[in-house]
């Protein structure tokens, strides 16, 4: 490494300094915000500890309910397994608790020591502890980054990696505002594991191949999957049948050293396996339970391009560390197909899991981690661009682009107002808030509704059905919130289904290029949370019991509590629709026990003229 790469330095620097201040903007540690700390997956990653130093009850989680119904750090318990025995497992690995070990010590003295605060594993002095970890984890992998990097390549080079790692990528989410999940801890030991790699390579050493022992263990304790970065240092070198000889001589010389990796790797294993044995009776266990792999229907197309979480969908730029493999293997070629074989199995594996959106998550996260193997590419990449002026101009304003992207979304993701979808985004609804930094929350309604008319200019408006439930007889009818005139319907546990509308396509003779429109005034009091309950303004078409198309947009989405709203949008009528195939339009409560009050509704065929 250079001794005087002030450019990467400064990068460093800056980028530490970006991750701070945003750490610092969103304080998660604060008791009572949506987006505490310990909550949600981190809760289950973090569980270990309280339940070992603090309650001594790793069996039966006994404390679990009290603290549950205090904190309030999900939805709902999901974060550990009952077992025929009366115990609890763990739904997530023990990693996560094993780096976090030191800042809950420190967090478990002061709440311990302070009358503000209670010692009990969950109020603010731990939540900031946590914290804490993720920002100092996140420091340490960039400090290790740049040291990987300047061994390779230019010092411009290495400040433009850091720099495009932390302001275009997903990366800064992870060690900013979600640092305590185990991407930030898993990109930090993978640039470990990458420096100790070349120091190995370059000179063998005991101290070397212990500390990658511990670092793939404890990185396979994080993830299971994660023991794959064994194949970096294991393929570092090799690229055609001489070398690979080369490294297997190397391996056999140094064959102690190779021993006190496999054993350390082995024994940080023996943490997680010790447990499983203790608490559910198998050395081996799997917790996730219904869930799995479709290893032989992989979620590749979904999770590279698809708008609900595709990868170079929210990180395009990407792109370039993986054009880079080009260069890599040009210039680069003893390290090429380690890192590349990891690339590859990796995205195989991270998009055969079945739920390949990975949750509430921000773009692709489980990539999140390899990162620091794909700086290699990124860097060939660009020392292949600032060989010429014109093609830094252009990928200069190419990663530009991509950190506004990156800055606008991650806001959007958690600013209050952001109305980002983290789970179900769809194509139409990103187009909608695009470049928004305050998005209207009407437009929610693109989760479900994928195209917008816009003007009806050479079109012909039919009205179908339409009710203002004035006349309205079946004794489901009130007066207690009305939008107009006497009477509205009111849907609630009893009532789930509005008036239907329905109708056979024969019967509907619609012309083709024709559209179906649907209006509704709506009113609540009470939000319903559960977005499996919400109520849905749906237009579906039907073959038999078969749905071709629906629309079903969730109405407590759109609007707030106490006023009357309203909600319309257009649905095209497929093409190669049979003539006993059904439209039916209604409102659905969706088994809620909360109160909609629905009025003014309204179905419209709208054509083009002949």
């Amino acid at each position: 490494m250079r001794t005087k790469s002030y450019i990467s330095l400064s990068a460093l620097v800056i980028m530490a300094y970006v991750i701070i201040r945003v750490t610092s903007f969103y304080p998660r540690w604060t008791h009572g915000v949506s987006e505490a700390t310990i909550s949600w997956d981190v809760y289950g990653y973090y569980l270990y500890l309280p339940a070992f130093f603090i309650y001594d009850d790793l069996a039966k989680l006994e404390f679990k309910d009290e603290m549950f119904e205090k904190y309030r750090p999900a939805g709902d318990f999901h974060h550990a397994v009952p077992q025929p025995n009366g115990n609890w497992v763990m739904k997530y690995p023990i990693g996560m608790a094993v780096i976090y070990t030191p800042f809950f010590l420190g967090g478990h003295a002061y709440a311990t020591m302070s009358d503000a605060y209670a010692a009990d594993g969950f109020s603010m002095p731990y939540q900031l502890a946590i914290s804490l970890a993720g920002l100092f984890y996140a420091l340490l992998g960039l400090w290790f980054m740049r040291k990987v990097l300047l061994h390779y390549f230019s010092d411009l080079v290495a400040a433009s990696i850091l720099a495009i790692l932390v302001l275009c990528t997903n990366y800064l989410n992870y060690v900013s505002f979600d640092g305590a999940m185990p991407h930030n801890a898993l990109f930090s030991l993978f640039a470990i594991i990458l420096w100790l790699t070349i120091k190995w390579h370059e000179k063998p050493d005991w101290r070397y191949a212990l500390g990658l022992g511990v670092a793939i263990g404890l990185s396979t304790i994080i993830r299971p999957t994660e023991i794959l970065i064994s194949l970096v240092p294991l393929f570092w070198g090799v690229y055609n049948k001489e070398s690979f000889q080369q490294k297997w001589q190397l391996l056999w010389t140094n064959r102690l050293q190779v021993l006190i990796l496999i054993g350390a790797t082995f024994l940080m294993g023996l943490i997680q396996m010790l447990y499983w044995k203790s608490y559910s009776g198998h050395f081996l266990y799997y917790s996730y339970e219904e869930f799995g792999f479709d290893w032989l229907r992989p979620h590749l197309w979904s999770g590279l391009f698809s708008f609900r979480k595709g990868w170079f969908i929210y990180t395009p730029v990407m792109i370039l560390a993986v054009l880079g493999f080009i260069p890599l293997y040009k210039h680069h070629r003893e390290k090429f197909f380690a890192l590349a074989g990891h690339f590859v199995i990796t995205l195989y594996i991270v998009f055969a899991w079945q739920v390949w959106w990975y949750g509430g998550s921000f773009g692709a996260r489980p990539l999140v981690q390899s990162y620091a193997l794909l700086a290699f590419p990124l860097g060939a990449f660009l020392t292949w661009v600032f060989q010429q002026k014109w093609r830094t101009i252009a990928v200069a304003v190419f990663v530009f682009l991509c950190a506004d992207l990156n800055l606008l979304m991650t806001w959007q993701a958690h600013a209050r107002d952001g109305n980002w979808e983290a789970e179900y985004m769809t194509k139409a609804y990103f187009w909608k808030i695009f470049g928004k930094t305050n998005p209207d929350k009407a437009d929610r309604k693109f989760l479900s509704v994928k195209h917008e008319l816009g003007s009806t200019d050479g079109m012909t408006v039919k009205t179908l059905f339409e009710t203002d439930f004035e006349q309205d007889t079946s004794g489901f009818t009130t007066e207690r919130h009305v939008f107009e005139g006497k009477k509205a319907y009111l849907l609630n546990e009893a009532v789930q289904f509005s008036p239907t509308y329905e109708t056979r396509i024969a019967d509907l003779k619609a012309k083709p290029g024709s559209w179906v429109r649907v209006s509704v005034q709506y009113f609540y009091t009470n939000m319903q949370w559960n977005r499996w309950q919400m109520t849905q303004l749906a237009t579906i078409f039907f073959r038999g019991e078969k749905m071709l198309r629906a629309s079903t947009p969730r109405m407590h989405w759109l609007t707030d509590a106490w006023r009357w709203t309203p909600l319309q949008y257009e649905m095209r009528i497929p093409k190669n629709l049979e003539p006993d195939d059904l439209l039916k339009v209604y409102v659905w409560n969706a088994g809620s026990p909360t109160e909609m009050f629905i009025d003014n509704f309204k179905v419209e065929l709208i054509e083009p003229e002949d």
